[in-house]
């Protein structure tokens, strides 16, 4: 809940301060990705508490990514944009590698757009982490 109620009072400077190029996709994003976490939270049973195996990428999520040219693996947590720490491994959901696996699938397998160019990549686990 915490998730949507941070998104929807930070939309509007999200919008205009990161993808101000393209207002209608990510308003489109945005609903989507709200949509997705009520969802979540509806076939969520309170008494068992969040199950640390998580079915898609959430904020909030570590990914375990499988890099497949060099079968590396390496961890990320998928965080908020003041919470950022490259160096502990936390990236923004606004980030171009974090805004990529925002929603993507268990076991999904990825060609991430990064500055060093295209990576392909599987996502080999997501947990939640109570950050």
């Amino acid at each position: 809940m915490k998730q949507l109620v941070y998104l929807e009072e930070n939309y509007a400077s999200f919008v205009d301060f990161y993808f101000s190029s393209d207002i209608n996709k990510y308003t489109q994003f945005f609903n989507h990705y709200a949509s997705s976490v009520q969802d979540l939270l509806a076939n969520f049973d309170q008494k068992s508490d969040l199950a640390p195996s998580m079915p898609q990428v959430f904020i909030g999520s570590q990914v375990t990514l499988l890099y497949e040219e060099e079968q590396e693996a390496e961890q990320f947590t998928i965080c908020f944009p003041n919470q950022v720490n490259p160096d502990e491994g936390y990236i923004s959901f606004l980030s171009p590698v974090g805004s990529q696996l925002l929603l993507r699938s268990l076991r999904e397998k990825v060609v991430l757009l990064t500055p060093g160019g295209p990576t392909k990549v599987s996502i080999e686990e997501i947990t939640f982490k109570h950050d």
